[in-house]
């Protein structure tokens, strides 16, 4: 019987981890490797599920709950995926950022259930070195402490470290902050890559496909303060119809962006902010935020036109209701009186506490 292997990829918010996904699925394949794709969130209308969708890749979706909350859900997709045409070889799995004790609640369960058709791979944390370094030395990167408790839970639980992107840290720097995550995490593999421009992404990918090390630690985890470090960012996941005649989308969206900065201020922490604008034909633009503005970051163009879809994801330490509101606001302030919009989904929420379905207090072999 062919086997899967399956990879989960976990880190904070902003890490870098789509677009490690997107890189390394187009490597799989090129590869002649079929790779299916699961996202996670809290709730629908994802971003990340509509980029990667765009690449011609498998990709399911868990919304609604974290993977360890919705483990059946989550082996449902497994298994669809794994029925795809009859044969998958790689499934990537990205849970949500703000998630930690993966390896308890996720990775010992599947060791011991589906280990007859899944060869499970080292579980890689991305982490991007602006948050890192500051970790490292003590601080809480500008996040909430519990917060800032999930990002040095996720860092202990992995198997891989990988460090993202390396084209944002001068060199010298890079070697002296993987020489102190050697230093400070022996046990785990330390690798780094630029997804941006596809450095290491090739070397990530031999590992662990390579590697037969997984889930090879189970960490002690506080609850009560993970809860309050997904709770204290507001959630917004929201999609909207823009008509008009003739927009220049490209630049509506880095007009809306100032606009929601200039709103948000600097009181609110940004774990992430990632808004698409799509429109017919395929045509893209995605604006990318992992922390304050100069973290902003876009890619592809929509071009001009008259209709375009946007999907809009938010997580910023602030009450969600005042998110909403401020999104919202922005989007107002930004567009002229020639441009409609209609919000046709909105949720914005924060967290519950999280219940996992399963939780291992040992390592299984």
């Amino acid at each position: 019987m062919k086997r899967t292997r399956l990879i989960f990829v976990g880190g904070f918010l902003g890490a870098g981890k789509t677009t490690l996904l997107q890189q390394a699925s187009a490597l799989f394949t090129a590869e002649g490797a079929s790779v299916g794709l699961i996202t996670n969130d809290q709730a629908e209308e994802l971003v990340d599920t509509h980029f990667l969708a765009k690449n011609n890749t498998v990709i399911k979706e868990v919304s609604g709950s974290c993977f360890c909350c919705n483990y059946s859900g989550f082996i449902d997709v497994v298994n669809s995926l794994m029925d795809y045409k009859g044969t998958i070889d790689v499934i990537i799995a990205e849970p949500v950022g703000s998630c930690t004790d993966i390896s308890a609640t996720i990775l010992q369960p599947l060791k011991e259930q589906m280990r007859a058709v899944v060869d499970m791979a080292p579980f890689t944390v991305v982490a991007d070195p602006g948050k890192l370094e500051n970790i490292l030395d003590g601080g809480t990167a500008g996040m909430h402490p519990s917060a800032a408790y999930i990002y040095r839970q996720q860092l202990e639980e992995s198997d891989v470290l990988l460090v993202s992107k390396t084209d944002t840290i001068a060199p010298e720097r890079l070697g002296v902050l993987t020489e102190k995550l050697k230093l400070m995490y022996p046990e785990q593999q330390v690798l780094t890559m630029s997804a941006r421009n596809g450095t290491g992404v090739k070397e990530w990918m031999e590992y662990v496909c390579g590697s037969s090390v997984s889930g090879s630690r189970i960490i002690d985890v506080d609850y009560d303060r993970y809860a309050e470090g997904e709770a204290v960012m507001g959630w917004l996941n929201a999609s909207v119809l823009l008509q008009g005649k003739g927009v220049d989308w490209d630049l509506l969206l880095k007009r809306y962006f100032q606009q929601l900065n200039s709103l948000l201020g600097r009181g609110m922490a940004i774990g992430h902010i990632k808004i698409l604008i799509e429109c017919t034909g395929n045509d893209y633009i995605i604006g990318n935020q992992t922390g304050p503005l100069h973290t902003l970051q876009f890619s592809s163009s929509a071009g001009t036109g008259n209709i375009a879809g946007m999907t809009i994801n938010a997580r910023v330490e602030t009450d969600p209701g005042k998110l909403k509101e401020l999104v919202f606001e922005a989007l107002a302030q930004t567009i002229d009186e020639d441009l409609f919009y209609e919000i046709r989904q909105c949720k914005a929420f924060s967290p519950g506490y999280p219940r996992p379905q399963h939780k291992y207090r040992y390592v299984v072999a």
